[in-house]
């Protein structure tokens, strides 16, 4: 997947982009309202392996694409936010 088809599978899976600085600072922001507690990730890490994306063995609840470099890190909210961020970054 790629570029605007990632920001495709999101949206389809409930994310709200939030910030779209991919142009300039090669990020994305989405919003999703569940929190991303261990049976949603788990749901969510199925998706992405779905379409070649594959969790980064040192850094947690993170995922690269081979392929294209991109990462996606899901970022949970705070103890008094309910829901979390999902940022979607180039390659370095």
């Amino acid at each position: 997947m790629f570029g605007s088809s990632v920001h495709d599978l999101l949206v389809s899976k409930g994310y709200r982009l939030t910030e779209d600085a991919w142009q300039t600072d090669g990020r994305r922001t989405y919003l999703h309202d569940d929190n991303a507690d261990r049976s949603f990730f788990r749901e969510i890490s199925r998706i992405l392996r779905g379409v070649g994306w594959l969790p980064d063995n040192t850094v947690l609840r993170t995922f690269r694409n081979s392929g294209t470099g991109e990462l996606i890190e899901i970022e949970p909210g705070g103890a008094d936010t309910s829901g979390h961020f999902l940022h979607h970054l180039k390659s370095d």
